[in-house]
């Protein structure tokens, strides 16, 4: 008796055990049944310990559910609770592939109908400056001003702070947990395109030029001149020499300002006048791949044109130049470049030494700009003209495969001498820091 009590015993297990395999088998069906080949190909970041992270990661799979379940209203639902964790993971990946492909569908739209406006835009010639406009510059300045102070100067101290966020700023110590590899914003020129009442070429310029970014909203120089230092502009070329940014403008986070203060310099102080003063947003939605871009802005006495690329999935390249061979010819002009693959026909520089020497007595090269952008799986290029007057001599190039942080070495060869070129690589910062916020670098 005991024997045949056990022996049904272990029959009931069996078929105990073969109806669970078989529910299991029907709902891993159902579950898995429209998993898509694209979501196969989406990371999952489910081991993360972050408790943010754990948070969004419970809300894509709680969406998931929900709207599998609505698609299939005749089915048992599906109940999270139920699930395993290979097939949470499943839907997690569903619903981030889901929303990168609304993202890119959003994204072609956006791009499509911006080309199309830019194209418009190309046709028409840019306004003329409007001389009645003087008192509006002023007004929209200091507007932008008391705005800027009621929202971040308790963060970041005064409207006139310079970022003091440096370049390879992660170079060493890439910190994932709080960097990334966000769009940026890549200047490749600013020009005085039209000039007003009664100014005529050449003009001495000085004054500022900044870029801000939401990063910590304070001016990045790209221009900066005093009133004893002015930049001479000629009818041929109004083109202001650049010596900035001194690290790369974050274009993702949020909105990217231009900020303008020039003026014109007299015989004397009192009759100088302001050649430019404005403050306004210059970026774009974020693109799919990095494009080119320029805006015209008319103040006071001028329309300044901004040439600017938006740089996708960036990291920052800090450029160093040093003879280590030869020396750079006396007499002998050098001009130093600096470009990514995705925009050939874009194109930073570096420096134009025009009559001023080109290296220090150790050899070191001392350039205009030294902060460029470029695709984190894209290609860096810097090259180096030697001229006299403007006449080529020779032309050498070198290029780089961006690295996510750490140092690359090159050299370019101009005949006469032989350059080694550093590039300093660094991912950027994930968030708005506070003042004072300094990550540990050890």
């Amino acid at each position: 008796m005991e024997m045949e009590m056990e022996e049904a015993g272990r029959k009931r297990e069996r078929l105990a055990e073969a109806d669970g395999a078989g529910k299991k088998q029907a709902r891993e069906k159902k579950v898995s049944g429209k998993i898509s080949a694209d979501s196969q190909a989406v990371p999952f970041h489910g081991q993360e310990t972050d408790p943010l992270s754990k948070l969004v990661e419970d809300l894509r799979l709680d969406q998931a559910v929900a709207r599998r379940n609505k698609e299939n209203p005749g089915m048992e639902p599906i109940v999270v609770e139920e699930l395993t964790e290979q097939e949470r993971m499943e839907f997690v990946r569903e619903d981030r592939a889901r929303e990168i492909r609304v993202l890119h569908e959003i994204s072609e739209r956006m791009y499509a109908k911006l080309l199309a406006s830019e194209a418009e835009q190309a046709r028409a010639p840019p306004p003329p400056p409007d001389p009645n406009q003087e008192d509006r510059s002023e007004l929209d300045y200091s507007e932008y001003r008391r705005s800027w102070y009621d929202k971040w100067s308790s963060q970041y101290g005064s409207f006139e702070d310079t970022t003091p966020i440096p370049c390879m700023r992660f170079t060493d110590n890439p910190m994932p947990h709080l960097t990334c590899n966000p769009s940026t914003v890549q200047i490749f020129s600013v020009k005085i395109t039209e000039i007003a009442g009664g100014l005529q070429c050449p003009l001495d310029v000085f004054g500022m030029i900044s870029m801000r970014d939401a990063l910590d909203h304070n001016r990045n120089i790209i221009f900066c001149r005093t009133r004893d230092n002015c930049q001479s502009l000629t009818q041929q070329d109004r083109n202001l020499v650049l010596t900035g940014p001194v690290r790369a403008v974050v274009h993702e986070y949020g909105s990217v300002y231009i900020d303008a203060v020039l003026k014109v310099k007299g015989s004397s102080e009192s009759e100088d006048k302001d050649l430019s003063l404005l403050i306004k947003r210059c970026n774009h939605y974020e693109p799919l791949e990095s494009i080119v871009s320029s805006r015209s802005y008319s103040s006071k006495l001028s329309t300044l044109e901004l040439a600017y690329g938006i740089i996708v999935s960036s990291v920052e390249a800090t450029i160093t130049v040093q003879v280590i061979e030869g020396s750079w010819p006396a007499g002998f002009r050098g001009q130093f470049t600096a470009g990514t693959a995705s925009l050939p026909q874009m194109e930073v520089l570096l420096l134009d030494s025009g009559e001023e020497k080109v290296a220090a007595a150790d050899g070191m090269v001392e350039l205009s700009r030294r902060v460029v952008s470029v695709e984190r799986l894209g290609q860096l290029m810097v090259s180096a003209l030697l001229l006299r007057g403007c006449d080529k001599v020779a032309e050498a190039k070198t290029f780089f495969k961006p690295l996510e942080a750490g140092r690359s070495l090159g050299e370019l060869d101009v005949g006469l001498c032989k350059m080694q070129v550093t590039v300093a690589w660094s991912p950027f910062l994930k968030g708005y820091p506070m003042r004072g916020f300094s990550p540990a670098m050890e």
